[in-house]
């Protein structure tokens, strides 16, 4: 099913759509259409596809579920077939267009194999605590609560801290800088959290934190918020690594550029894609026949709308295929 790029926002959280969005390329190093290809080795299967221990995968949550919470939730997957969860996005997504779409998903337990499909998803509204650190650009008064490091917290306390300092710096992918957003961003006391044995809320016990030479104000408030909740089911594909791997390449392969007949221009087109060097094929717009041809044998050019309609950089993620023999992933980025 596809999934609005909105609603993407709202079910994946700020962490997840950046993941299933984020490229190396910057916007403004790229022409207006730019298709990247790489190759891609399926003779063993690996992540994103298979999770040999799902409990990896992140919640979309700034503070991440404890491993055994996830291990529990598994339990209850291979015993039923089915699992309800909120936040924990067990099968991910990628980027189409102005939506997503889901990613051919497998697990694997005590040598059986298994596929994973969303069987249903809601958002949900509920009251939560959030706790957020607003950077200053003054000193506090000296008379204030000032909080440093080490930090008197309990652990569950310490995960929300750091990552409300990790939120201040959101978009940088670790690296210290201005701020990404101008709104404040927040850490929610999910599910797996316990507010009402949180020191941070309602009322932190320190006004201000310095940490490595700056000053935040430490914030506390009550939202309403929309949770996400998947509904997985589970099928058993295979007991044996052969023939997984047969039927989760049928899965991930979606199409045989050989067998569209490609022109010798849009094959050309393909071949400059998946060269060495650079690896992608770019051309101002309106698109040329060739990458006409390419991007409907790709199965993009149905959700393609004209460039001007987009406001911002667009991106069609992994789509799969054969050509000449190998085995191929390819992205599609828009840039306005």
């Amino acid at each position: 099913m596809l999934c609005s790029r909105r609603r993407a926002l709202r079910l994946l959280g700020a962490a997840g759509a950046t993941a299933a969005t984020a490229g190396c390329l910057s916007p403004g190093s790229l022409d207006a259409y730019a298709l990247l290809g790489d190759d891609l080795d399926l003779s063993s299967i690996g992540r994103p596809y298979l999770w040999p221990d799902p409990t990896d995968i992140d919640a979309v949550t700034r503070v991440d579920f404890a491993t055994e919470a996830k291990a529990s939730y598994l339990s209850e997957l291979f015993d039923t077939g089915e699992l309800t969860v909120r936040q924990w996005p067990l099968v991910g997504r990628d980027a189409w267009g102005t939506e997503t779409r889901p990613r051919p998903t497998f697990l694997e337990r005590d040598g059986t194999f298994y596929e994973v499909r969303v069987a249903d998803e809601r958002l949900l509204e509920r009251e939560r605590w959030h706790f957020a650190l607003d950077r200053l650009e003054e000193n506090p008064p000296d008379d204030a609560a000032v909080a440093q490091p080490p930090f008197d917290l309990s652990e569950q306390d310490g995960r929300v801290l750091d990552a409300a300092l990790d939120a201040v710096y959101a978009g940088h992918d670790g690296f210290l800088g201005d701020p990404e957003f101008d709104e404040l961003q927040t850490v929610e006391f999910h599910h797996g959290l316990d507010a009402e044995a949180s020191a941070l809320v309602p009322s932190p016990p320190f006004e201000f934190v310095e940490y490595e030479d700056e000053f935040f104000w430490a914030v506390a408030e009550r939202r309403t918020v929309e949770v996400p909740e998947w509904t997985y089911a589970i099928s058993e594909i295979a007991d044996r690594r052969s023939r997984f791997t047969e039927h989760a390449r049928a899965a991930i392969v979606e199409r045989d550029l050989e067998s569209d007949g490609l022109s010798s221009g849009a094959r050309g087109v393909v071949d400059d894609a998946i060269a060495e060097d650079p690896r992608r094929y770019e051309e101002g717009a309106p698109p040329s026949d060739e990458l006409s041809e390419v991007l409907d044998a790709l199965g993009i050019a149905g959700d393609l709308e004209p460039i001007e309609s987009y406001d911002d950089r667009v991106d069609f993620r992994n789509v799969v295929v054969e050509y000449e023999a190998g085995i191929y992933r390819f992205d599609l980025i828009l840039s306005p």
